[in-house]
């Protein structure tokens, strides 16, 4: 009988959702309308990075130095494909700011008068245009003059952000409404950056589903999401939400495309990626890597019913016009002249995914006067560093490749410990910092302002909490726990100085943890942490405020606080350098970590 009755509300629910799929289904595509053909040029997660940087490609199969992104070269390409696309429609896909000395002194604002320059038709929210708080996000839209789309974040009603955006736009192009929603992660935005409390945040399949039905709704069959939400969410949506058409993608910095395995880079899919949607349309997926070093260009042809019938992807690499350097056979660095320079330009040329552009000389101009305060500071010299000291993303868990992870995020614990002791009676007995924290490895050379904002280009300041042992096992648990599930960010992983630990990857909360010991401040003994023991801990205080899956931190500023020393925490390594004249790769990054248990 229980078999029955199972069988029987298995039916009744298939009938149900079938008659339901299949009402929807006639919303999503509208009646007939007519073809249309557009190309979609497209960036994502530039942070701030607005000049080019000097990078190593393989060009003829030789490593070869040259000036890769830049906002002014790859205003100038839009410029020139503009001219010559049919229908463009240029768009970014989120997280402008946030990752150099532009966005510490500008506050988004360089970027964004950099932006209208290029003339965007739509840009998207990414989680770091909630780092400053609101403050600093209405500062960059209030300057910034381009249709910004998120259907997910709502301002209250009293919210200073309030009609800063919408949840979509429709466009007009060849006579017919092309609708582009926009969209921004969740889970990463609350937890790890400073959205304000006016901000309410809905699911991101949610509010897809709405925006398409309201889009259909009003006679829109061709559907592109401009999302943040990343390139795996968003493959999940594409296969999901039945009615969208395109996805420009963000968030995960993916480089998409087989070709640039030519020049050294290492592309995670295939440019566009395709998905099948449960209403059995294609579904495009497409991501431009980051820091303006790759355009997205992509021509698409709908059908009338507004399912896309062709599509052909090409993303350009955009590199500079005036660097083009090799090493001789005495090691040393060369230009290339004459017949050289002549055949690697032949070479180029030959591709369609390498782009020499020369630099738009009205966006160029725009970054002059910005460039000229930011290279006042940034140029100063305060120190030397003797060897690359491993950071950056591909480094913030330890992995086999570098078991011991972010020897840049150690040192940055051991200089904001070094500045702690320093002051007042220096009773601070440790430092505790989010690997994501720390955005680049530290390069050999001359250390400067420059180098510092870039690897510590929050605007974060020290903090301090008294904190029992048990609740610091229990927030570096919670670290651990939140940067490596799914949904959370490798970002999270806990490195620290004072202290160390030795940790597994797999196990439930609360036990991955099996060792921590505690440097005594005086006799310079490592200790076993004691958990009724009261401690004096060192964060951030992006940290301090529970971010990054760092909970307990955010629980113990609520209910009993702790200090702000208004430190800015990139200007104290910076100090720190000037201090030691000299840096090199630490002993060890005092992470024990078993990545495969």
């Amino acid at each position: 009988m229980k078999k029955t009755i199972t069988k029987l509300g298995i039916l009744l629910a298939l009938v149900s959702s079938q008659l339901i799929f299949s009402e929807y289904t006639k919303t999503i595509k509208p009646k007939k309308t007519k073809e249309l053909e557009i190309t979609i040029l497209h960036i994502n997660d530039h942070h701030s990075h607005l000049e080019s940087d000097k990078m190593s490609l393989m060009l003829e199969g030789k490593p070869t130095t040259v000036n890769v992104g830049g906002m002014t070269r790859v205003a100038e390409e839009i410029e020139r494909l503009r001219k010559i696309s049919k229908n463009p429609l240029v768009l970014h896909a989120g997280d402008a700011m946030t990752g150099s000395l532009y966005y510490t002194l500008f506050e988004g604002v360089a970027d964004a008068k950099m932006m209208n320059q290029i003339k965007f038709d739509a840009v998207t929210l990414g989680n770091h245009e909630f780092d400053g708080g609101n403050r600093v996000l209405k500062k960059y839209l209030t300057t910034l003059d381009v249709p910004v789309v998120s259907a997910n974040v709502t301002p209250d009603d009293t919210s200073e952000l309030k009609g800063e955006w919408t949840p979509y736009i429709i466009k007009k192009i060849g006579g017919e409404k092309v609708g582009i929603i926009g969209l921004v992660v969740v889970g990463k935005t609350v937890a790890s950056s400073n959205p304000g409390k006016d901000l309410k945040f809905e699911d991101e399949r949610i509010a897809t589903q709405k925006a398409v039905e309201e889009l259909t709704a009003k006679g829109v069959n061709k559907i592109i999401l401009l999302s943040h939400a990343g390139y795996d969410m968003n493959l999940e949506i594409a296969k999901e939400v039945p009615g969208i058409d395109i996805i420009v993608s963000g968030d995960t910095h993916y480089l998409l495309g087989s070709q640039f395995k030519e020049i050294g880079w290492n592309p995670v899919a295939e440019y566009p990626t395709k998905v099948i949607s449960k209403d059995g349309n294609p579904v495009y997926v497409l991501e431009a890597y980051n820091y303006n070093y790759v355009l997205g260009n992509t021509k698409i042809k709908f059908d009338a019913y507004g399912i896309v019938k062709k599509i052909e992807g090409t993303p350009e690499v955009i590199i500079g016009d005036n660097l083009f350097q090799r090493k001789g056979e005495d090691k040393k660095d060369y230009t290339l002249e004459g017949v050289e320079k002549e055949n690697l330009i032949k070479y180029i040329e030959s591709t369609n995914f390498i782009k020499i552009s020369p630099e738009n000389p009205e966006a160029k101009e725009i970054l002059s006067t910005y460039q000229k305060e930011k290279l006042e500071l940034g140029k100063q010299v305060v120190g030397k560093v003797e060897v690359v000291i491993p950071g950056g993303s591909e480094n913030r868990i330890p992995n086999a490749t570098n078991p011991k992870g972010s020897y840049a995020a150690s040192l940055v614990t051991e200089a904001f410990l070094y500045k702690l002791q320093s002051m007042g009676t220096g009773d601070v007995d440790m430092f505790l910092q989010n690997a994501g924290g720390v955005r680049t490895a530290i390069p050999a050379g001359e250390f400067s302002y420059d180098t510092g904002y870039n690897l510590l280009p929050f605007s974060n300041t020290l903090y301090v909490f008294d904190m029992t042992g048990e609740e610091i096992k229990q927030v570096m648990e919670e670290a651990i726990a939140y940067s490596t599930k799914e949904g959370g960010s490798t970002g999270g992983f806990p490195y620290g100085a004072g202290i160390r630990y030795e940790a597994t990857k797999s196990g439930e909360l609360g036990t991955r943890i099996k060792v921590i010991e505690v440097k005594d401040r005086v006799t310079g003994e490592w200790k076993p942490l004691d958990l009724t023991k009261k401690y004096k801990v060192g964060t951030n205080s992006y940290l301090a405020g529970g971010k990054d899956g760092w909970i307990t931190f955010g629980k113990i500023k609520e209910t009993r606080g702790g200090v702000d020393t208004y430190i800015d925490y990139a200007k104290a390594f910076i100090d720190y350098v000037a201090d030691k004249k000299s840096i090199t790769m630490p002993e060890t990054t005092n992470v024990k970590y078993d990545f495969d248990k």
